[in-house]
């Protein structure tokens, strides 16, 4: 067992990928206190999880460099990061001299999160402190005025706050009972497993499962890899990942009166901005970026009801404009699609089935249709991306157990959490925590958009400036006072 240092306030953040890093970093930056700020994390690089820890240089993140720098009184504090380290990591791109434009590799990014870190600690006040203890959180439960948390290898550590910075769930949709399917290797189940691609026959057909990014990452890992063949692209609705084109916001239409409350007022509102834009010759993506700042606050206005509307109607379109692909994987996508080696069908998958012939077969129901319809391929890819319910991942021991001790409660329509606007998580009871909070994907049931490095950044910042107002001055400053 370990136990804290019991003069100095601990803070343990569950999740070392970029949102639980980041919490790091602003809470080091803002601490007046003495603080220990502990990382959990099973991987043993910090600032990567999920989204930063390929290693395949063709793996962009999908906004210019100036989008993603760290300190908001420095907006180009990663472009000139990457002007100045960026060659030294074997990476630099060709087109943008100046970075600020560039699309850069997800790892160099990675890499940026642990240099501020690694300053962040280098420039700590006296008394303030990184720990990354190796490991996965698998409960939380109280313990007098702190909580526990216990570790897969037995370890309990103790801290004054938790802090659940869990990143996003990847989909693992059952689209088969066939055991002998995951076996043979057709099936990849995480796009992301790049020796899994060993198994596809270069000249073969692959059926990618998902139209948006992690398809995306799925056709440039295979192109890369010398993949000759064609590719069968399934979606629900017929959707596909859109190119990013750098413009300047439309003007902020919705700041113009109330902000519409049902689903209906908004769709309005955004048709008929639209039509303007078209006449102006404007780009609609200036358009997403009007939109954007508002989305929290509209989320917060709807009731449950309009919620679901937009869950049901608008959702997938939403997805489609506002999560779009960095200029060079969109312009290999144009390649292969020019080529002739891209089918994109608007369809539901019924069904995965391993045949003796070696090959998978894939049943589908066409978008509108009640026939169903047979594919055969090669390889089968699941490219559905992330979800975001907490009351479905079972095989996280720390989601069940956050739920079934009454810490947590799902959030808005089962996404995420339930938490407050500054937030603290909302326990089963209603009950506003003082001891837990969350960043990032957590937070996706009470805000939305809430894993890109703006809101990010937004939520660290604030989570740092609150808990640091929290922790109570050591005794001895406060017998000198």
């Amino acid at each position: 067992m370990t136990a804290r240092p019991r003069s100095v306030h601990t803070v343990s953040i569950i999740g070392g990928g970029f949102s639980g890093t980041l919490a790091a970093i602003k809470l080091i930056n803002a601490a007046t206190q003495p603080l220990l700020v502990r990382i959990i994390e099973p991987r043993t690089e910090l600032g990567r999880g999920l989204a930063y820890s390929t290693r395949q240089s063709s793996h962009l993140v999908n906004g210019p460099a100036k989008l993603f720098g760290l300190h908001p009184d420095q907006p180009d504090h990663f472009t000139r990061w990457l002007a100045d380290y960026g060659a030294s990591w074997g990476w630099r791109d060709p087109l943008e001299p100046d970075y600020a434009n560039a699309f850069s590799p997800r790892w160099v990014l990675g890499l940026y999160v642990q240099a501020e870190l690694a300053a962040a600690v280098a420039q700590a006040a006296p008394g303030v402190s990184l720990e990354h203890v190796v490991g996965e959180a698998r409960d939380v439960w109280r313990n007098g005025d702190a909580l526990s948390v216990a570790l897969g290898d037995g370890r309990v550590l103790v801290a004054d706050h938790v802090v659940l910075a869990l990143g996003v769930f990847q989909a693992r949709p059952q689209f088969s009972g066939d055991p002998s399917l995951l076996q043979s290797g057709r099936y990849i189940e995480d796009p992301w497993n790049i020796p899994a691609y060993d198994a596809v026959p270069p000249d073969g057909e692959v059926a990618l499962i998902g139209s948006g990014l992690t398809m995306l990452d799925a056709v440039v890992t295979l192109e890369r890899r010398g993949f000759r063949g064609r590719y069968q692209v399934i979606s629900r609705r017929g959707l596909l990942v859109q190119p990013r084109r750098e413009v300047s916001p439309w003007r902020d239409f919705l700041a113009e009166g109330d902000l519409p409350r049902s689903v209906v007022a908004l769709l309005h509102r955004i048709r008929r901005e639209l039509a303007s834009v078209r006449q102006a010759g404007a780009d609609w993506q200036s358009l997403i970026a009007a939109i954007r700042p508002h989305v929290g606050a509209l989320w917060q206005g709807a009731n449950e009801t309009q919620r679901s509307r937009f869950l049901r109607h608008l959702r997938p379109f939403w997805e489609n404009a506002m999560h779009r692909a960095p200029g060079p994987s969109a312009r290999l996508l144009e390649e292969v699609r020019a080529a002739g080696r891209f089918v994109h069908r608007a369809a539901r998958v019924l069904d995965l089935q391993f045949e003796p012939s070696g090959r998978v077969a894939v049943a589908l129901r066409p978008r509108g249709s009640d026939v169903r319809v047979a594919l055969s391929v090669d390889t089968a890819v699941n490219c559905t991306g992330a979800h975001y319910e907490w009351s479905q991942t079972g095989r996280r021991p720390l989601v069940a157990n956050l739920l079934r001790r009454g810490l947590v409660r799902p959030g808005p329509l089962a996404f995420g959490i339930d938490a407050d606007q500054h937030a603290a998580v909302i326990e089963r009871d209603g009950a506003v925590s003082d001891q837990l909070s969350a960043i990032g994907p957590p937070l996706r049931g009470t805000r939305w958009e809430s894993s890109t490095n703006v809101e990010l950044l937004q939520q660290a910042i604030a989570l740092a400036a609150r808990l640091d107002a929290a922790i109570p001055a050591p005794a001895e400053t406060i017998a000198a006072a």
